[in-house]
């Protein structure tokens, strides 16, 4: 397993996203403002010039290895004096790797770190230790190893690294963000449409799904450019034998259908594309036979981007796939599961065939479906930017977080306030066992005689089926109650410094009661406390039992005791049967706050010392509010993999 830079604050300035994508790279630079909350700090994603000379924003996944060993990247790479004699020229490499030197492998490492060394070069505030990388990943490569492996590729290539992601979450995660304003969709279930060069790639979120619903299809948008060559480029007169004789500028001229692609689908749909370019703009001047293909003209047409749109049907079923990718996407993996908008990521998105077959086949407006007005081939770099700054920010949180768990969690703090809450409960409910003892004496067999004795034991029948029958419910309700009131005084605690670093992200319940009962973490934290209680009960009812019935023996017999000499022989002879009762009742209820208040603090006292009973509720405790705080500390996490 990698190891990845860990964010921290007193060294790192800047985080930087990179998508190293099959057809296009991007990438984008967030700064941190470590000394500002997160609430009040203005850092926002900035794009990265891949290109400075051209002024662009994304380069063409492109590398040339010259004899001299220098790389060239992006449209460099197609420049006719860099693809002289023995040059290796490639274009749409990236694959899911398979072993780290592998030649494909270390070719995209070579193209790795000829990126982010252009990087470093243009961005003269960063320097070697004060940022951190985020690369993102194709949706569809999901297996533990592919991953791993990307992330030791990246490693390898000098990068920083601080994570790893999916294109789509990334695209999610700035489709969230202000300056796009998808969230009420996402919160309703949303689709992330992402159409790379090689993949097309589904992401469904919602509220109430527990775990993103990733899919891909192979269905990238370099099919089109593969049409144009195959159909158009390679039949004109001339090539063909071209390529045979020159085979390294077949992907330069692969990077010319690209082009023409892109051209055509930049324009209205009815407007005219023409496109022109001789074979000796692609050759070196060091080809033998340039004389002889210089006059090579390859021409393009459409007269409308409709009839691209037949070829590329014709040829290869393109809109066909399309569709069926999107039918099996809704009917076989969120079958069922609403969609309330879908989000276009990837340059290939602005095709203007895409939207059209989103609305038919999803049943939403055109208003539903959403794109990045500035540049879609921008927006997973800027998703891994802002999640990467965001993932920076919640590592440094969850280490703080982590620091205060000992003072939250610290068990001889907490029995306290807990003992005197059981203390307080067993008092009153106890008591007013005795109440209604005292109470029934009064009014049952009025026909009969009963004296104080018939009352004391009365009131010990009435506790004895209290101590049975109530007690250990009151017991695991007094603990469960302790354990809710405590998680929510935890969670105000835990908001403080999540508020800081990352507002938003605050912790809204934890998952006990009525609050989060539908998330995974909130059932399973009430299930522990629920069986946490019920532990406790079973194992203290009986102490606390004995403690009662010690405390009772010592305050109310003592007071039975008392009256009893008093008033034998006395008031039998002189009252009614009723008013006799009434006044022996009466004797016991004006002691009522004396009791109360005895058996109370001789709990409390005897329950404090009593090492069993400590012993059982601290190890209990302790297990379940760290797991309480951990599981919510994750849940503040940004979900970087």
């Amino acid at each position: 397993m990698v190891q990845l830079v860990r964010p921290d604050k007193n060294k790192h300035q800047y985080i930087i996203g990179i998508d190293f994508g099959h057809g296009e790279t991007s990438a984008a630079i967030c700064e941190l403002e470590w000394n500002k909350s997160a609430g009040t700090s203005e850092k926002k994603f900035r794009d990265i010039d891949m290109d400075r000379n051209a002024k662009k924003k994304v380069i063409v996944s492109a590398i040339c290895k010259t004899p001299d060993g220098r790389y060239h990247i992006g449209n460099e790479a197609f420049e006719p004096d860099n693809l002289i004699e023995d040059t290796q020229l490639s274009v749409c490499f990236k694959q899911a790797p398979k072993q780290i030197d592998g030649e494909r492998e270390l070719l995209m490492i070579a193209y790795m770190k000829t990126v982010y060394e252009r990087i470093l070069s243009y961005e003269e505030n960063l320097k070697l230790g004060n940022h951190i990388v985020y690369i993102a990943r194709p949706s569809g490569w999901v297996d533990e190893n592919t991953k791993e492996l990307y992330r030791q590729m990246a490693i390898q290539a000098g990068i920083p690294l601080g994570g790893l992601t999916s294109e789509s979450r990334a695209a999610i995660f700035y489709a969230m963000s202000p300056h796009v304003g998808f969230a009420k969709e996402v919160s309703q279930g949303a689709i992330v449409f992402d159409l790379g060069s090689s993949t097309l790639d589904f992401t469904y979120l919602s509220d109430k799904a527990e775990n993103p619903i990733d899919y891909g299809y192979d269905l990238g948008a370099s099919a089109i450019e593969q049409t144009i060559y195959d159909q158009l480029i390679l039949l004109t007169e001339g090539v063909q034998e071209f390529v045979d004789i020159y085979p390294k500028y077949v992907d330069a001229l692969r990077f010319k259908a690209r082009l023409i692609k892109e051209e055509a689908y930049s324009k209205d749909a009815e407007t005219r594309t023409s496109l022109k370019f001789s074979l000796d703009q692609v050759m070196s001047d060091e080809c033998e036979d340039i004389e002889k293909y210089e006059d090579v003209d390859v021409k393009i047409k459409f007269k409308n981007v409709g009839e691209l749109n037949r070829l590329i049907e014709e040829s290869v079923n393109y809109l066909s796939r399309m569709k069926e990718a999107m039918i099996d996407y809704r009917d076989n993996h969120i079958h069922g599961k609403k969609v309330h908008g879908v989000f276009l990521t990837g340059g290939a998105s602005r095709m203007n065939f895409i939207i059209p077959l989103i609305t038919e086949v999803f049943n939403l407006p055109e208003s539903q479906v959403k794109i990045d007005g500035d540049n879609p081939s921008l927006t997973i770099s800027r998703g891994i930017a802002s999640l990467g700054a965001a993932d920076a920010a919640t590592d440094v949180l969850v280490s703080e977080l982590e620091k205060k768990i000992p003072s939250l969690v610290n068990t001889s703090d907490l029995q306290g306030p807990l003992i005197l809450k059981l203390a307080e409960t067993v008092s009153e409910s106890s008591w007013k066992t005795v109440a209604d003892a005292c109470n029934n004496f009064k009014k049952v067999n009025l026909d009969k005689n009963m004296d104080m004795k018939d009352l004391e034991n009365m009131i010990k029948r009435y506790l004895e089926a209290y101590k049975v029958c109530q007690l250990p419910n009151i017991i695991s309700t007094t603990f469960s109650k302790y354990l809710r009131e405590t998680s929510e005084n935890i969670r105000i605690e835990l908001n403080k410094i999540i508020s800081y670093y990352a507002p938003g992200r605050e912790i809204r319940s934890v998952g006990m009661g009525n609050l989060s009962t539908g998330s995974a973490i909130g059932q399973e934290l009430n299930k522990m406390a629920d069986s946490i209680a019920e532990i406790c009960a079973k194992n203290t009812t009986s102490t606390i039992s004995k403690v009662l019935w010690a405390a009772l023996g010592v305050f109310l017999w003592g007071v039975f005791a008392v009256l009893y000499y008093a008033v034998k022989g006395v008031i039998n002879y002189f009252r009614s049967e009723e008013s006799k009762r009434k006044d022996l009742c009466k004797k016991i209820e004006e002691k009522e706050e004396e009791i109360k208040r005895n058996v109370l603090e001789e709990l409390f006292d005897k329950l404090s010392n009593n090492t069993e009973f400590t012993s059982v509720v601290s190890t209990n405790m302790e297990q379940y509010f760290n797991k309480l705080v951990r599981e919510n500390i994750k849940s503040v996490r940004i979900p970087i993999e």
